[in-house]
């Protein structure tokens, strides 16, 4: 199992494997449930999304609002934490509050910041509990976001969350205070993945969930693969 500062770099297990939502294609996506589940699959990490409720709190949900996951027509920011504890997903779960996965698995986390609102919560989540922060990483398309998250905790792992290649990969990285680019799989070569390394950034990818696509991610040399399958994945690494 990949912990702390391995967590999205090959260490020698080869490709780390993180189940993105938990493993969305195999278990309700980001529910305590696939959680637990893709860390009993054997994954070194899972990804999961967070939103911020009106008063603060951060939430374990990819979409702004609850009307593809819970067929409710609210926004996740409209509603208080209380409010958003008495809704059901169509799957009968609840959505769980960042503390409570964290506390739910041992495996580490990547939290995808999906709003810059989600910022002061979390930070405020890793000062009153520290022991989260060698258990995580923090990703977003919000690259300011990792910035900030970045200075305010040297010791977090941070990637930014792209879906074109930049020219200069290393001036992107340096701007946001990261050292991984979390990129989509589709177009990516060996040659970019080679070019990444040699300026020392780490690359994960999102999200190839077949076994062909898996299976080039691992050849072209990725340091880790963000997949619904993650099943797949640890099946072809032979894990």
């Amino acid at each position: 199992m990949n912990m702390g500062g391995n967590m999205l770099t090959k260490s020698t297990g080869g490709t780390v494997v993180i189940a993105h939502r938990g493993g969305g294609d195999l278990f309700p996506e980001n529910t305590v449930e696939a959680f637990i589940k893709s860390q009993e699959l054997g994954v070194d990490a899972a990804e999961c999304d967070v939103q911020t409720t009106r008063d603060g709190k951060l939430v374990v949900i990819h979409d702004p609002d609850l009307m593809r996951t819970a067929g409710v027509e609210k926004k996740v920011e409209d509603l208080t934490l209380d409010e958003i504890r008495k809704i059901r997903l169509k799957d009968g779960s609840r959505i769980p509050t960042l503390e409570e996965v964290f506390e739910s698995v041992k495996i580490s986390l990547v939290v995808e910041l999906k709003s810059e609102l989600t910022i002061r919560a979390l930070s405020e989540l890793f000062r009153n509990n520290p022991q989260y922060i060698q258990r995580s990483a923090v990703i977003s398309f919000f690259h300011g976001a990792v910035k900030i998250m970045s200075e305010l905790y040297p010791e977090l792992m941070t990637g930014v969350l792209l879906a074109g290649f930049p020219v200069d990969p290393g001036c992107l990285t340096k701007a946001a205070s990261s050292k991984i680019l979390a990129l989509n799989y589709e177009g990516l070569t060996r040659e970019y993945v080679d070019l990444c390394h040699r300026k020392g950034i780490a690359v994960s990818v999102w999200t190839p969930n077949g076994e062909t696509e898996i299976r080039k991610m691992i050849d072209i040399g990725v340091d880790s693969i963000a997949t619904d399958r993650p099943d797949i994945a640890l099946k072809l690494l032979g894990r």
